[in-house]
C-alpha cells in the first residue's frame, strides 16, 4: 500500500506543485471491494486483486506465505518464459522494485535475508490485475480506470527498459495470453478501394513471440521483420513495434513499422477502432514508434510478410592483447562498417573488454547462398585482410555457414547455443535481471568521417552490443512515413551498452551505474547529436535529457498533438512518454513548476 506521506514527499521533494493525481490504494478516492467485485463480474477471466511480487509466498509476513510455493517459485525464478507468462513479475526486476525519495530501495527478493526486516515490498508490482482475453476486457477496465482515475497500465511479453509495464499502485491489463494469429496471401486493409491487390500478411494478437513467429513464418514458407532476443519471448505485437522494431532482417525489408500494414487498438475513450492508410491514419502514423501504451492498447497487428530466401552467415572473432592494438581493430572495422553494410550483411558485432584483451565478434548474415550479392564476400575479405596486419591480433574463429532459411540460422543462434558458432547469445535469456540500458543510433557518415573518433567511443565501452540493422530499405522508406525518428533512416548501426547489478545495490550506487552508462554513450551523442543521431526506444536511457529529440526528432510535435487529442484525460502516460513532461517520475501526479 502506498501512503499519501509517501506521494508527498515524491513531489514535494523536487519543490513541485501538485496539479493532478492518480488515485491509488489507500486513498479515500479508490474504489471498494463491492466496485472491485462489479468490475470482476464484467470481465471474462477473475480479477486478480492484491496481486503481491513474485517472490512475496516467502515471507512468513506476507498474506499468501506458502512454504511449497516459496521452493517452487525460487527454483525458477531465473526463468524469462515464466517471468514473461504471469502478471505480477518482470524479465528486469529492478522495475518491480521501487527507490524511495529517501533512497531506500523497496524490493522482495527470493532470499528472505537480503530483505529490509524482512518485509516483502510492493514497490512498483500493480495491485490489482486483468488477465485479458477479449476486447472487452480492455474496454471494462478503461472505463472503470478512467472513472475512479487511476494508475493504468500494460504488460505484455518479453522486457522492457523503462518499468513502463508496471507502476507504484498501480492497475494492470495483461494481454500476453492474448495469442491468436492469421497467415493471408491476400490481405486488403479494412477501408481500401475494392480494386486494392491484396498483399502477403500475417495477423496476430499482442501475446504471440517472435519466437513463435518465426518458426510459424517458417512453416508458412514466409519470412517476417522482427525483433532479435535470446530464447524467442519477445512479444511481436505491441511494445516492440510502438517503438520502431528493428531486426536483423530490416535492412532487407525495413523497420517493424515499415512492415505494419494495419493495427487495431482499444482507444483511451475505450472506443475499438482499426488504424491504417486509410482509416485513421494520423492515428496509424502514431502507433508505428510512438510508443506504447501512449495511443491505446493494441488488440491485433498485420505485418507484411516476404519470401523466404536462403541465408549466408558468416562468423568471426578476433582477440587483441593491448589497447593499441585494440584501437587500431576498431578503427580499421569502422573504415570497413558501410562497405560491408552496402554489400548486403547485416547483424551483430558486439567486443567484450577485459583488463588484458579484448574479443571482437562478428554474426552477420547475407541472402543466398552463394550470396546473392557478388561483393559480399569480397568486403568482408578485405576487412579480415587488413585485420591481419595489426599487431598482435590473434583470430580464432573465420568461417561462413549455410542456412536454408532464416529460422534455422535463428535457432542456432539465438535458441540453441549448442549449434551457434562464436558470440553465444543465448546467455542473455535469462530473467530477474537487474539492469540499466543506453543506446546510440550512428548515421553512416560518422565511420566515413570520424572513424577515428568512434574507435576511440568505443574504447570507452566493456562491452558493446552493436546492431548493423539499418541502411537499405531502411533507409529508402520516406522518413515522415511513421512516427519513430527520421535518424533511423541515415543510421546502419545501433549501438547499446548495458549494466548490470545485484539485490544489495543501494540507490547511490544504482544512480552511479545509471550515470556510468549515459556516460559511456556521451561520446556518440558529441559525434552524432540529435537530429542525426537519437536513441531506439526499446533501448532508451533513463537519463536521456532531451528524449523527446532522441526518440522522435522533429516528428515529436506531430506526436504530441495526436495524444492530447486521442488521450485528453492522461490515461496512458509512461514515464518519457509522448506528453509526460509534466508528470513526476513514477507517472503519479501531473506536476507543474512552482
Amino acid at each position: 500500500m502506498v501512503s499519501r506521506v509517501f506521494i508527498a514527499s515524491l513531489l514535494f521533494s523536487s519543490a513541485y506543485a501538485v496539479q493532478k493525481c492518480k488515485c491509488l490504494p489507500g486513498n479515500a478516492c479508490f474504489p471498494s471491494q463491492d466496485l472491485w467485485n462489479t468490475l470482476s463480474a464484467s470481465l471474462s477471466q477473475p480479477l486478480i486483486s492484491n496481486q503481491r511480487p513474485l517472490a512475496s509466498p516467502c515471507y512468513e509476513s506476507s498474506d499468501n506465505f506458502n512454504p511449497a510455493a516459496c521452493s517452487s517459485l525460487t527454483s525458477s525464478q531465473f526463468d524469462v518464459d515464466l517471468r514473461v507468462a504471469i502478471p505480477n513479475a518482470l524479465v528486469f526486476n529492478n522495475w518491480e522494485e521501487l527507490i524511495t525519495p529517501d533512497g531506500q530501495v523497496q524490493t522482495c527478493p527470493f532470499d528472505v535475508s537480503e530483505s529490509k526486516n524482512g518485509t516483502c515490498f510492493q514497490g512498483r508490482v500493480p495491485s490489482f490485475a486483468i488477465n485479458v482475453t477479449s476486447v472487452e476486457d480492455i474496454q471494462h477496465t478503461i472505463r472503470f480506470a478512467k472513472e475512479h482515475n487511476l494508475h493504468l497500465v500494460v504488460k505484455n511479453q518479453g522486457h522492457e527498459n523503462l518499468g513502463r509495464p508496471f507502476g507504484v499502485g498501480s492497475v494492470e491489463l495483461f494481454v500476453g495470453n492474448l495469442k491468436s494469429y492469421n497467415f493471408s496471401d491476400s490481405f486488403v486493409p479494412e477501408g481500401a478501394p475494392e480494386d486494392t491487390p491484396g498483399q502477403s500478411g500475417v495477423t496476430i494478437q499482442p501475446g504471440v513471440q517472435w519466437g513463435t513467429l518465426y518458426a510459424l513464418a517458417a512453416e508458412n514458407n514466409k519470412t517476417v521483420v522482427g525483433g532479435i532476443g535470446a530464447g524467442g519471448t519477445v512479444g511481436a505485437g505491441a511494445g516492440w513495434p510502438a517503438g520502431g522494431g528493428h531486426g536483423i532482417l530490416s535492412p532487407y525489408f525495413g523497420l517493424g513499422v515499415d512492415n505494419v500494414m494495419q493495427v487495431t487498438v482499444v482507444l483511451p475513450n475505450a472506443s475499438h477502432v482499426t488504424a491504417n492508410q486509410y482509416l485513421n491514419p494520423d492515428l496509424f502514423w502514431a502507433l508505428r514508434g510512438g510508443g506504447g501504451p501512449s495511443f491505446g492498447v493494441i488488440t491485433s497487428l498485420t505485418y507484411r510478410t516476404h519470401p523466404n530466401p536462403s541465408f549466408t552467415a558468416a562468423f568471426y572473432e578476433v582477440t587483441t592483447f593491448d589497447d593499441e592494438s585494440t584501437l587500431s581493430l576498431f578503427e580499421t572495422f569502422n573504415k570497413h562498417h558501410n562497405a560491408i553494410a552496402d554489400a548486403g550483411w547485416a547483424g551483430f558485432w558486439p567486443w567484450i573488454r577485459t583488463t588484458n584483451s579484448t574479443s571482437f565478434f562478428l554474426t552477420l548474415i547475407t541472402p543466398g547462398t552463394p550470396p546473392t550479392n557478388p561483393q559480399a564476400n569480397s568486403t568482408l575479405e578485405a576487412f579480415y585482410s587488413d585485420v591481419k596486419t595489426i599487431q598482435s591480433a590473434n583470430v580464432s574463429l573465420q568461417i561462413t555457414v549455410d542456412y536454408p532459411e532464416f529460422n534455422q540460422w535463428y535457432n542456432d543462434n539465438f535458441i540453441d547455443s549448442s549449434k551457434g558458432f562464436g558470440f553465444n547469445y543465448t546467455v542473455g535469456d535469462a530473467g530477474e535481471i537487474r539492469l540499466v540500458v543506453s543506446s546510440w543510433l550512428i548515421p553512416r557518415d560518422t565511420f566515413d568521417t570520424n572513424p577515428t573518433e568512434l574507435a576511440q567511443a568505443w574504447m570507452g565501452m566493456p562491452i558493446g552490443r552493436t546492431f548493423m540493422v539499418g541502411g537499405g530499405a531502411v533507409a529508402s522508406a520516406d522518413p515522415d512515413s511513421a512516427a519513430v525518428t527520421p535518424a533511423w533512416r541515415t543510421a546502419i548501426t545501433d549501438v547499446t551498452i548495458a549494466n548490470e547489478y545485484d539485490v544489495t545495490a543501494t540507490a547511490e550506487e544504482i544512480q552511479a551505474l545509471r550515470q556510468n552508462v549515459f556516460d559511456q554513450v556521451q561520446p556518440l551523442r558529441e559525434l552524432a547529436p540529435v537530429p542525426q543521431g537519437g536513441q531506439y526506444l526499446n533501448e532508451a536511457d533513463y537519463l536521456e535529457e532531451d528524449w523527446q529529440g532522441a526518440y522522435w526528432g522533429d516528428h515529436y510535435e506531430r506526436l504530441l498533438n495526436i495524444k492530447k487529442e486521442v488521450d485528453p484525460d492522461d490515461l496512458f502516460i509512461v514515464f518519457k512518454g509522448v506528453n509526460s513532461e509534466d508528470w513526476d517520475e513514477q507517472v503519479i501526479c501531473k506536476i507543474v513548476q512552482d
